[in-house]
């Protein structure tokens, strides 16, 4: 019989009393029994961390640290720190997992060091569910296959080969523990590729499961990016120099260097897009001329690099880009506010 490897299921959980059962009971009704369940409570407020400890008293298998607030990274973090598995999952609190994620991704694993086994998603929405599957043909890639079929399309692209989430995979420990040097605790949006992109490089085997819709992820509009935030902009420039980190550390040589930084260019280009739609959400009518001065930086640094856009939300964005003004900006703006007022409430 083949031995069950020990998994950490980390979860980190801050204020979320009302969606911490769904997320528990998904959890501990997995048909992998082989786990232990971490509870990071980052100094939660409301119940959360009451509830935290009823768990650990009914099931043997949790184990759970309260801390004092720190975000979401240092909170998983401090998860991977307590872990004794060999191999680590992510849940979200607010999200829930099907009963038999762990062992249809457990069932993929070879023992072999640095392994790493990606599954799909489901966006769960008031008005139903919305399977997302990335692109990457399903699996095994081993290191030379994974250099050749996933590296010249892991950034860059308009729509990724493989998701960079933490959530919906089983990573070797040592990925993790060996790449932790690189998280940047004060980036708040995109964060997860502090972590994911070094841990994909180093990864010396992938398994990408067919379907695999495993994890729901609850879309919360107070959480999405359907609010203005002011901080976007700075927060893109931080993780864009900690990727580049990443990828001089992990380049072979100085021309594999300077490919992987022209992927980030066109990489950094897209995540710009997240900072215009930000920017035509602002409650002020001046931010346009803030808007059109960060088109102008961004332009000046990534001159020489083209991207293939091909979704109509994205040409839109583009030409705003390309042509920043009042007209341009607020034609966008329209587009934006129509756009989260149908969406509003569903």
């Amino acid at each position: 019989m083949k031995i069950q490897p020990l998994i950490s299921v980390i979860i980190p959980v801050y204020n979320v009393e009302q969606y911490l059962e769904q997320c528990m009971t998904s959890v501990l009704c997995q048909t992998y029994t082989h786990m232990e369940i971490l509870l990071i409570d980052d100094g939660s407020s409301d119940n959360s961390g009451r509830l935290c400890d009823e768990y650990a008293v009914q099931d043997k298998r949790v184990r759970v640290l309260h801390r004092e607030n720190g975000g979401l990274m240092s909170a998983w973090m401090a998860g991977v720190e307590m872990a004794r598995g060999e191999y680590l999952t992510f849940v979200d609190s607010d999200d829930w997992i099907e009963a038999i994620m762990v062992e249809k991704l457990a069932e993929k694993l070879s023992g072999k060091p640095k392994e790493m086994v990606c599954s799909n998603y489901l966006i769960e929405k008031k008005t139903g569910s919305i399977p997302v599957i990335q692109s990457m043909r399903p699996g095994v890639y081993e290191r030379e296959a994974i250099e050749k079929e996933l590296f010249p399309y892991l950034l860059g692209q308009e729509t990724r080969r493989i998701h960079c989430s933490r959530g919906m995979k089983l990573i070797s420990r040592e990925l993790i523990t060996e790449n932790m040097k690189y998280c940047n605790k004060r980036l708040t949006m995109g964060e997860d590729m502090n972590i994911t992109l070094p841990a994909i490089l180093d990864a010396q085997r992938i398994v990408i499961v067919e379907q695999g819709l495993y994890y729901h992820y609850r879309f919360v509009e107070a959480s999405m990016s359907h609010q203005y935030n002011p901080g976007l902009y700075a927060n893109n420039r931080q993780l864009k120099q900690t990727l580049e980190k990443i990828l001089e550390d992990k380049s072979a040589n100085k021309k594999e260097e300077r490919e992987w930084k022209s992927r980030l260019n066109r990489e950094y280009l897209f995540l710009f897009f997240y900072v215009m739609k930000n920017e035509l959400r602002a409650p002020k009518r001046e931010i346009s001329m803030e808007l059109v001065q960060k088109c102008r930086e961004v332009r000046n640094e990534l001159r020489k690099e083209k991207v293939l856009v091909q979704s109509r939300a994205n040409k839109l964005l583009y030409l705003i880009y390309l042509h920043p003004g009042r007209v341009t900006i607020a034609f966008g703006r329209m587009i934006i506010h129509v756009f989260d007022r149908k969406t509003k409430g569903r």
